[in-house]
């Protein structure tokens, strides 16, 4: 069975990535954008390219322009098939540092509520129409040009330092506003939001669940469906309902609340069911 990590508190990794993700922290007083040699690198989070102190590209706008350009981005689609097929959505969970900042707001006291199940759809949308096929047929940005994650690290502050990008602002600036307020504002009242609805790279992952290495499970004589790994889960998913399904975010919650949920290697299981006397 997989160990839970030594460092059990989420909130240290992704806190520790946006801190690495955008070290050089200074380039928001000096309102210049790093523009190193690291930045040809796609990570694999939501992390803005135009945030002034983004070390790394992000993996959707990397994509984005590359369709754009006419070219396949070869070396992004390894990076995140790598980290999919190895740990499906274990980076939503662990790493990406826009869901820190949606799980926190989530703590702020207030109603909560859900939106309808079919929701969880349209970022399968935007990442088919948004980020691929319109930039590959129109050549523009759609899903970069609204994305609230570029909004709010990136939008709100040039549009505050550049009087140049402030009178460029116009009425569709206002919209993408309103658009990542939305988002933050929504995050006090439900949980996660940005990474249920909307979020592409969210969508790309989900697909690897199951066939990722790590492979989720629920010993259904012991579960009662008491709705703790539900109360417990970032995204409010009953992990008894499909153990490895789109919308788990592997952050070991259920594991660690639950007696009847497990969770392996797969490729660790299947050694082992080969070495057991037929």
């Amino acid at each position: 069975m997989v160990e839970i990590p030594l460092i059990k508190n989420r909130r240290i990794y992704q806190l520790l990535t946006a801190i690495l993700a955008n070290f050089p922290l200074y380039n928001f007083f000096t309102a210049r954008l790093y523009s190193g040699k690291l930045k040809s690198i796609p990570v694999p989070i939501m992390n803005c390219y135009a945030c002034p102190a983004a070390l790394f590209s992000c993996p959707i706008g990397t994509i984005s322009h590359f369709l754009v350009i006419n070219k396949i981005p070869l070396f992004t689609i390894g990076i995140i098939s790598a980290v999919s097929a190895s740990f499906g959505r274990w980076i939503c969970g662990w790493i990406c540092p826009f869901g820190l900042l949606q799980d926190l707001l989530y703590k702020i006291p207030t109603a909560k509520f859900e939106l309808p199940k079919p929701f969880i759809y349209l970022k399968y949308l935007l990442l088919a129409f948004g980020v691929i096929i319109f930039p590959f047929l129109f050549k523009e940005h759609y899903f970069c040009m609204i994305c609230p994650t570029g909004t709010v690290e990136a939008g709100i502050y040039w549009v505050a330092v550049s009087g140049m990008i402030l009178s460029m602002a116009g009425p569709f600036f206002l919209f993408k506003l309103a658009l990542g307020n939305l988002f933050l504002y929504g995050s006090i009242f439900m949980k996660r939001p940005f990474c249920r609805y909307i979020c592409p790279l969210g969508a790309l992952f989900s697909l690897f669940n199951k066939l990722s290495i790590v492979d989720f499970s629920v010993e259904r004589e012991k579960c009662i469906e008491c709705n703790l790994c539900k109360k417990s889960c970032p995204v409010n998913y009953p992990i008894y309902k499909d153990p490895n399904s789109p919308a788990c975010l592997r952050c070991l919650n259920c594991v660690r609340i639950c007696p009847a949920v497990k969770v392996e290697f797969s490729t660790i299981k299947k050694a082992e069911k080969a070495r057991k006397p037929v």
